[in-house]
């Protein structure tokens, strides 16, 4: 029986990779089973909506009033395949936690990646930097909806 219906998903991942004032393949993070699915490598690829990012970060160091991080998705690795572009966004800092805090982007995106040669049509790699200091990112979110 086919399935009738939304369907989200939340591709969750704890992590520990520090951000800087530069986007580097070594401070990013690829977000795995988002979803959408595949169809097989001859099949077509479901669509689905990319709707929330969530990103926590600690350690929070050399900030002034009103930090900021710029997020951006990529298709590769590499971050040169851009499915959502550099999207900035306030850092809400902890109320008791200084060196706390977190951003949320809401996206809604309809996003399908069908290549027959890429076995990981279901992954999208993410990359930050912030606008001044450093920071440590500890969780990211991605939340999509087929």
């Amino acid at each position: 029986m086919a399935k009738s219906g939304k369907f989200v998903h939340n591709s969750a991942h704890t992590v520990n990779i520090a951000a800087t004032t530069a986007y580097d393949v070594a401070r990013s993070h690829n977000l795995t089973n988002l979803g959408g699915g595949t169809g097989g490598l001859i099949g077509p690829q479901r669509g689905y909506f990319l709707r929330t990012l969530y990103i926590k970060l600690d350690t929070l160091a050399g900030l002034s009033a009103k930090p900021t991080l710029t997020v951006r998705l990529c298709r590769d690795a590499a971050g040169n395949e851009t499915v959502v572009g550099d999207v900035t966004a306030s850092i809400s800092v902890g109320i008791t936690t200084a060196t706390e805090g977190n951003i949320t982007v809401a996206i809604d995106f309809l996003y399908s990646h069908n290549d027959v040669n890429d076995i990981t049509v279901d992954n999208l790699h993410l990359f930050w930097k912030l606008d001044q200091g450093t920071a440590n990112v500890r969780r990211v979110e991605l939340t999509t909806e087929e």
